[in-house]
């Protein structure tokens, strides 16, 4: 199979795959060629013959995807857009950059004019570099079918943003972070009509569901713990979710949306973005019956129905491999062999809160070609008894009123000269203990200082290499990690909890 994998405009690989192979096999043969490690963020996309944009699935053969003749065209783009912080390697960086630079030409984000043309600046910034080496005629090559009113407020922005510090691989990184704090960052959109024939945009997000209007204006926000159900059946689709009664203590109330697309691989591709969206962004592991589920095309879903185990025309319905934290791990462990992650130096998957949202396991119920849907374990916040903690098993059965019971949650006193009990002494053992107690303490007191200046608290790491060493302060001094003297690409602010 011949195939066109495209890594920008400019760039475009050529392949050749055995058309029996699985669509990993491309995609491991795409990374390797980039040198990409962080692959769980990424993924192939393609149009079907009839328009449709999709995603590549890792799991299944290509030729039961890729339809018509060769050669087929694909894109690496950016699959789940985690925080900037946590992309560790240069390639990812770059590729991220790429996706959002066109999904900005595109028309993806809503920002204002100023916000586009500071945007445009930081782009001319990271790939002509300075301004006063630029030529008006080079905007052009970057950023087609711009008016010249417009070229000369792009390179009056370019000019603004040109500084000694202002390299291209910082300008990538600081056009990263802005786009990452507008309303449409990682959120794909599916065209969609509701019952009552009303055009809408359903997009799927880090956070849940949101409902737009055609302009892109919100009109429902779903989260995923409020979402007690997804489906669809051949182009419909359906939410099923509790919709908050407002503090009132009454019951939540199940609602239930409802929408028609435009096709029935456009309401699958829905179908599937939510569930790996939900798997990736809020579980702690990949369950198993989302790598199981799967269905049979052509004569294998004739088979099936007389030998129920047969691998005749099975086709996977997700190829997520990783959750976030996972995601994260992996690369980590590739890039510093034999190291795996602190907690301190896993600051980046603590920014938005993601660790502290529930996770909500996921059942099937249908396996059909044309239809799905998944149920998600969420109750009406009303319906939810108390949570009832069980007090410890102590080792004789006391009467709760005696004076010798200690309440719950508490501990015990000792015996003192108030209390009637024998005065306590402390002997050279437990003055020794108390002495590698203190020293303990000073130890990992002093291992908190900043060790350039030694009297502020460290509150700085130093990326992509991770290492926490020194106060604000100091790091700006910092162009090289003193550790390992990696390049310093920037550094990110940590707080101990």
């Amino acid at each position: 199979m011949w195939c066109f994998v495209s890594e920008s405009p400019s760039v475009v690989r050529e392949y050749r795959i055995p058309h029996s192979e699985l669509g990993q096999v491309l995609y491991d043969k795409v990374c390797e060629d980039l040198g990409l490690l962080e692959k769980s963020y990424f993924g192939l996309r393609y149009r079907s013959k009839r328009g449709e944009l999709l995603w590549l699935n890792l799991r299944n053969p290509l030729v039961v995807q890729l339809r018509g003749r060769s050669p087929h065209r694909l894109s690496l783009q950016v699959k789940f857009f985690v925080s900037p912080q946590e992309l560790q390697q240069p390639i990812t960086r770059h590729i991220f950059y790429l996706t959002l630079k066109n999904r900005l030409l595109l028309g993806h984000y809503a920002v204002t004019n100023e916000e586009k043309i500071k945007l445009f600046g930081l782009i001319a910034q990271a790939e002509l570099g300075d301004a006063d080496q630029t030529l008006p005629t080079q905007y052009h090559t970057i950023l087609p079918d711009l008016s010249e009113e417009t070229i000369n407020e792009v390179l009056t922005a370019h000019r603004e943003v040109m500084s000694d510090t202002m390299t291209p691989t910082y300008a990538e990184i600081q056009f990263i972070g802005n786009v990452s704090k507008l309303p449409g960052y990682g959120v794909e959109y599916f065209c969609a009509e509701t019952k009552e024939r009303v055009q809408a945009v359903i997009g799927v997000c880090t956070t849940g569901l949101q409902i737009l209007t055609q302009a892109r204006e919100l009109m429902h926000s779903i989260k995923y713990e409020d979402i007690s159900k997804v489906s669809y059946h051949q182009n419909h689709f359906s939410v099923h979710y509790y919709r908050s009664s407002g503090g009132t203590g009454v019951e939540d109330v199940l609602t239930a949306l409802k929408f028609r697309l435009s096709s029935r691989k456009i309401a699958q591709a829905l179908f599937r973005a939510f569930t790996e969206s939900h798997t990736f962004f809020r579980c702690e592991s990949v369950e198993r019956v989302v790598r199981q589920q799967h269905s049979h095309t052509g004569f294998g879903s004739f088979l099936v129905l007389m030998k129920p185990d047969t691998s005749r025309g099975k086709v996977f319905r997700f190829d997520v491999g990783h959750t976030r934290r996972q995601a994260y791990d992996s690369a980590w462990r590739k890039l510093h062999p034999g190291n795996s992650p602190t907690q301190d130096q896993r600051w980046s998957l603590d920014l938005e809160n993601y660790g502290a949202q529930r996770t909500w396991p996921v059942s099937s119920t249908l396996r059909s070609t044309h239809s799905q849907e998944i149920l998600l374990s969420r109750q009406p916040t009303g319906s939810q008894p108390p949570v009832q903690i069980p007090k410890p098993p102590s080792a004789t059965q006391e009467d709760d009123s005696s004076p010798d019971s200690t309440p719950e949650g508490t501990l015990p006193h000792k015996a003192s000269r108030h209390d009637g009990g024998s005065p306590m002494s402390a002997g050279p053992a437990e003055e020794e203990m108390m002495e590698k107690l203190q020293d303990q303490l000073s130890n990992l007191q002093e291992s908190r200082l900043c060790q350039v200046c030694l009297d502020n608290e460290m509150t700085t790491v130093f990326c992509p290499c991770g290492h926490m060493f020194c106060c604000e302060t100091c790091s700006k001094e910092c162009n090289r990690c003193p550790v390992c003297r990696a390049e310093v690409i920037y550094v990110q602010r940590v707080f101990f909890s």
